[in-house]
């Protein structure tokens, strides 16, 4: 009985992954069906300016080549590597699905993309190679970095003890107002010591009843974004499980790329919890009078968007809100801003896998600040940060300008 209870299982289990399948194709025939093929997504896909090649097609082009490649039942290994090369060059920085919806139908041009990208790794011809090595590290360690998951909190050893001894690490059932989500870039990466430094300075200095988890575990976002869906559904399963446990009015990330997960692929977790980006805390406190700057940022700077910030979550304001009270007339804006901001190229699981680029789109940014005469080009994303900091490097623009995050900016003037 036991082996016929099993067998039935493993059929409903495969019925059940068909059915998903077919409701991929679908939903991707069905959506490129009413793109009117007028390219004016392409003006603001990031892709036109530092790629060439198969990957230069654009938004509409990555949908018509998995449309096309389910329509002719060709996916297969004979076109896996040119497909594959085709939708894992998308930044998803959503600048696409914008102009469609200003211009022309108002498509979701991600979900297609990303759901081709679901068929691919079904069919075992995606994600990128690198970005395999963060699945498989996702799986065994929680984080995409390949770093142990019982070292996820060592960040705080770097910290002076009079600023991490005042960080409430949650144990299992303890409640807290509101809880700071890290996330594993801010965690495991040396470089961003300093923002995690400035971040907790701040909240100690409002006396916020906050807390960190223990036991973190990543966001899910470089599964979803590589199309392992299955993998990501876990980590949203463990998180939600996590957050639900602290008793939480609000959760506060450091990355854009939790913030966009958790207010909109959590299954109304936004109605649980408030969700907030950093900034968006940081700006409320300011417009309360909780947080007051005791002298002026003495340096120009400018403000790059994070994509998963701006342009797909449409928060504009606060982080520009906190640079113009602390650097006064000293912050100016890039050509290009707010909607039409240029990606940094991190986004859409790239910061995983080398896709060739000339120029980088980090380069393309650091010009573009230095051309209104930018000293500090700040951001408020762990992922842009890192590009925009190699950017510097790569375009010999070392001395000429520096890259903070915008907490880093408000703790030097508070």
């Amino acid at each position: 009985m036991r082996a016929i209870a099993k067998k039935i299982e493993e059929v409903i289990e495969k019925v059940d992954e068909e059915r998903e399948i077919n409701d991929l194709k679908d939903m991707i025939i069905d959506i490129f069906r009413r793109c009117r093929n007028c390219n004016y997504c392409y003006i603001d896909c990031p892709l036109l300016v530092s790629t060439r090649g198969l990957a230069s097609q654009g938004p509409s082009g990555m949908m018509g080549s998995i449309y096309y490649a389910i329509r002719w039942d060709a996916l297969s290994a004979d076109n896996a590597e040119s497909l594959r090369d085709i939708l894992y060059s998308c930044t998803a920085c959503g600048g696409c699905e914008i102009r469609c919806k200003q211009s022309a139908t108002g498509l979701p041009i991600i979900d297609v993309i990303e759901a081709g990208r679901q068929l691919l790794v079904d069919r075992m011809f995606g994600p990128l190679p690198g970005q395999s090595s963060a699945l498989k590290s996702l799986l065994i360690n929680e984080n995409p970095y390949g770093m142990l998951a019982e070292d996820r909190i060592k960040w705080l050893n770097e910290i002076e003890e009079d600023i991490s001894q005042k960080v409430n690490i949650l144990s299992k059932g303890q409640k807290i107002e509101y809880l700071l989500f890290i996330g594993c870039t801010s965690a495991y990466n040396h470089e961003l010591i300093n923002i995690l430094r400035s971040i907790l300075t701040i909240m100690n200095s409002l006396g916020v009843d906050y807390g960190i988890l223990g036991e973190e575990k990543c966001c899910g976002d470089p599964a979803k974004s590589v199309g392992e869906s299955a993998l990501f559904e876990d980590l949203r399963d463990l998180n939600r499980k996590a957050f639900m446990e602290t008793g939480a009015k609000g959760i506060i990330t450091i990355s854009p790329h939790c913030y966009n997960l958790f207010k909109n692929e959590f299954d109304n977790l936004k109605d649980t919890f408030e969700i907030l980006h950093y900034t968006e805390f940081f700006a409320h406190q300011m417009d309360q009078g909780n947080l007051i700057p005791k002298k002026n940022f003495n340096k120009i700077v400018t403000y790059h968007d994070p994509c998963y910030l701006g342009k797909r979550n449409s928060v504009y304001e606060p982080p520009r809100n906190i640079l113009k009270v602390t650097a006064g007339d000293n912050f100016v804006e890039m050509r290009q801003n707010r909607e039409s901001s240029l990606c940094c190229g991190g986004g859409g699981g790239r910061m995983f896998a080398e896709v060739e680029e000339n120029p980088r789109l980090s380069e393309i940014r650091v010009r573009d600040a230095l051309e209104v005469g930018a000293q500090v080009i700040a951001t408020a994303c762990p992922w842009c940060y890192i590009q925009l900091r190699d950017g510097v490097k790569n375009s010999g623009n070392v001395g000429k300008i520096e890259v903070k995050d915008i907490s880093e900016v408000l703790a030097e003037v508070l």
